[in-house]
């Protein structure tokens, strides 16, 4: 299976996951991160190099993968800041969407009503 074909076995979701990080790799670092992030979600032993190879199903050297994840030069705050770029907006349509309802539930009373807690935000992830 290439790393076409595995990207093709995600589900649209996944896809979508992982497309948002395509440009923080090289054409090849791409192929080994996919790898990476499926053996992650599919492997059901250990969380080895041989076994993400074995549940991917990917012929690709150990060494390869090997320098992947310890010497090939990418950026881990690069993934770092698209994932929560990726998160942040899909989250902030939901919590705006929260404090509407919540805010409609409100009873009408005097004084100043207690604002709505949201307990991940931006500032929690460095934003």
């Amino acid at each position: 299976m290439s790393q076409a074909q595995a990207t093709v076995c995600l589900s649209a979701e996944s896809g979508q996951y992982l497309e948002a990080f395509r440009d923080c790799f090289s054409k090849r670092q791409w192929g080994y991160f996919v790898i990476v992030l499926l053996g992650l979600i599919e492997c059901e032993e250990r969380r080895t190099m041989t076994g993400f190879r074995r549940v991917v199903g990917e012929q690709v050297s150990l060494s390869g993968l090997s320098r992947f994840l310890n010497k090939w030069p990418w950026s881990v705050a690069e993934v770092t800041e698209t994932w929560q770029e990726w998160l942040w907006q899909r989250m902030v349509p939901l919590v705006v969407t929260e404090h509407v309802r919540l805010k409609a539930l409100r009873s009408k009373r005097a004084g100043r009503p207690k604002a709505t807690v949201v307990t991940a935000n931006r500032r929690l992830w460095g934003g």
